[in-house]
């Protein structure tokens, strides 16, 4: 299937192929997504249609608290669909999605909008952090929630992320791409059970999970970690488990993306309570129009927000007049799947913080704002932040914007099959937050249209790394040299560049070849 790809690129992909869980510049992301790859559900559940509760379009009366008590109900009885009519409803307060095999459904984005008068500030708490996180349809369960209210993660990085229970087992030093892991006792595992890998650390000088995460390029060694906010850092990944063979080992459904040092103590943990299975679609969320405020003020005119939750979805959604469109906190194998912006200037159109995992944003569209930027704000685009890994954006429209990447050391990450229109963004991130790229983030396919490099050929700035099929830029090279050291690693990158300035036509999609590659 790559007799027509040009040679250097079908010649990786034929090492990749022979070794898909240790490739040294490509990741494995055909597990992305939903239940690890697969298509999401049609058959939804039982339904219940809202006009039968009373919840009907196009009335003067909010509507949030019947719209909210009729989610409960069907998610405490089992789960479920609860479907609006076409027509404009308004909420007053957020729609928390609180329940696993739950589903918010309308007529579709452009028949059914859910119109939200106030932002997350006034209805949910006025002093937060809404600039980066919470939705209008907020998926998070109540205990997450409730913890979440009360904490920054500015003191408190825990505070929005998974909540965890008991410790399960050790596990012992494993090599990057294994899925049998030997532990000191395997009788609290169960197959079928998502659990928690945590992985600590080691503080400076030693940091060799971030030095692990960087593909261990020369500069990792030397970086200044212990002036970052990684120094001692706990990364966090869900992991199904699929086999429990003998009393020491547990085999895993996706293979490890790092390597586990005897320096750094590996736990698996149990997953606190979470929401999974749950999803929105078929609808538009409208914010009032409030004029954006400067940069990390936002009070939070926001759209879908996924926390601290696994196998979840928005389909056929748009945003209009938010801050931020799309949020994932600590989400893992969600799906985003035909979602669209539009309206004034926004600060993020996706997200993904807070060691978010193998989360698929696909067949996106950012329009061009018809209120431009105001003046004291930034505006990014698509962002990776904060340990977070696997997750793949493609067969996108981004009119404005750019690849932001919000430091924090996000690795194994790919964008593909991507037009950038104006590419007008800016990167963000505090410059305490350590580098903005780790090994093997991949941008292939890519078409730039207005010859600006800025976040677009990474090779220059991202260790172990790989651009391929970059066209409509002059030269190579992100321009993101330009933000302070502390950003970026010195010496040998052991990058690579390829194809630059050839459109790669039906060779875009590194996904979708992946999975055309090696069938799951």
């Amino acid at each position: 299937m790559t007799e027509q790809m040009p040679h250097e690129l079908a010649k990786l992909l034929d090492s990749w192929a022979s070794a898909p869980g240790t490739h040294p510049l490509l990741g494995d992301w055909r597990r992305v997504g939903y239940r690890r790859g697969a298509a999401l559900p049609s058959d939804l559940g039982p339904e219940t249609p809202a006009g039968d509760l009373g919840i009907v379009p196009d009335v003067d009366r909010e509507q949030s608290g019947v719209i909210q008590q009729a989610l409960d109900d069907i998610g405490a009885n089992g789960g479920g669909v609860l479907r609006l009519d076409a027509g404009r409803y308004v909420l007053d307060n957020p729609v928390f999605m609180r329940h696993s095999h739950l589903v918010l459904a309308g007529a579709g984005r452009n028949q059914t909008t859910l119109h939200f008068p106030r932002p997350l500030a006034e209805s949910i708490r006025p002093t937060y952090d809404w600039s980066w996180t919470g939705g209008q349809v907020y998926f998070a369960h109540p205990g997450r929630l409730a913890t979440t209210t009360t904490r920054s993660h500015l003191s408190d990085p825990t505070g929005e992320r998974w909540l965890t229970g008991d410790t399960l087992a050790t596990v012992a030093p494993t090599p990057r791409g294994a899925v049998v892991l030997m532990v000191d006792d395997s009788s609290m595992l169960t197959a079928g059970e998502m659990v928690l890998l945590e992985v600590r650390d080691t503080p400076a000088p030693v940091n060799r999970l971030m030095r692990e995460m960087a593909g261990n390029v020369p500069g990792s060694a030397a970086f200044p970690w212990a002036e970052t906010n990684l120094d001692g850092a706990v990364w966090t990944l869900p992991v199904k488990v699929t086999n429990v063979p003998t009393p020491r080992t547990v085999e895993i459904e996706q293979a490890l993306r790092i390597t586990l040092h005897p320096e750094t103590t590996a736990l698996l943990r149990s997953l606190g309570p979470t929401v999974h299975d749950s999803g929105v679609e078929g609808l538009t969320i409208e914010n009032r129009l409030i004029p954006q405020t400067i940069h990390n003020t936002n009070p939070g005119s926001n759209g879908v927000c996924f926390q601290a939750v696994y196998d979840c979805w928005a389909r056929d959604v748009a945003v209009v007049n938010a801050d931020v469109a799309f949020s994932m906190t600590s989400a893992k194998s969600c799906t985003l799947q035909d979602i669209s912006y539009r309206g004034r200037a926004l600060h993020h159109f996706t997200i993904s913080r807070g060691c978010t995992h193998d989360c698929l944003i696909e067949d996106f569209e950012l329009a061009e704002f018809e209120v431009p930027v105001a003046e004291g704000a930034y505006f990014h685009g698509i962002c990776a932040e904060t340990l977070s890994s696997g997750n793949v954006w493609r067969r996108g429209n981004l009119h404005t914007g750019t690849f932001d990447t919000h430091r924090g050391l996000p690795f194994e990450n790919l964008r593909t099959a991507i037009t950038v229109v104006k590419n007008d963004g800016v990167p963000g991130g505090a410059f305490d937050a350590g580098p903005q790229f780790g090994a093997r983030s991949v941008h292939w396919g890519i078409k730039v249209a207005t010859d600006n490099p800025m976040c677009m050929e990474i090779t220059d700035v991202a260790p172990r790394s790989l651009t391929a099929g970059i066209t409509g830029l002059s030269e190579p090279g992100s321009m993101l040299r330009r933000v302070p050291s502390n950003s970026h690693f010195e010496g040998e990158l052991e990058s690579e560049r390829m194809a630059f300035g050839v459109d790669l036509g039906e060779y875009s999609d590194l996904l979708d070849l992946q999975r055309q590659i090696l069938p799951l």
